[in-house]
């Protein structure tokens, strides 16, 4: 791919401090052959830090409830309170399906809630799922 390739691709950020559960989404991504390019953060504090330092905007976000420094809701809370990246979906991704975090994240503007799934195949759908909805059925702001 060349640059100009990669400029037009959708880029999608992921803040998740598990190792495996990144490995688990590239794959998942790449099994269902979804043309995007994946940026991965260990935690809020340095996808704040990466928003702040560059000019390409994601098309989606991806945040990890549970993650050390700043966690998913903190980082939530900060884009959704921007004005620059508020547009944004932003998307919590748990393993816990407590209401009250529920409720939490949607009171702080999350675009959805989503449980992680137990197995991999699982996984595969809601990737397939959730990239069909933003990039084929919704129209996301481009800036």
């Amino acid at each position: 791919m060349n640059k100009t390739t990669m400029s037009k691709l959708p880029l999608i950020l992921i803040a998740e401090d598990d190792e495996d559960d990144q490995m688990l989404m590239k794959s998942a991504f790449k099994d269902n052959q979804i043309d995007c390019l994946l940026e991965f953060m260990a935690d809020g504090e340095r996808l704040m830090e990466y928003l702040k330092a560059n000019d390409t905007r994601p098309s989606l976000i991806l945040l990890d409830l549970n993650m050390p420094k700043v966690d998913g809701k903190t980082a939530l809370k900060a884009i959704k309170n921007s004005a620059e990246y508020r547009h944004i979906p932003t998307m919590i991704i748990s393993t816990s399906s407590s209401e009250a975090e529920v409720r939490k994240v949607y009171d702080l503007g999350a675009a959805a809630y989503l449980v992680k799934p137990a197995s991999y195949d699982d996984l595969i759908e809601l990737v397939k799922h959730l990239t069909s909805f933003f990039f084929d059925t919704a129209t996301l702001s481009k800036t």
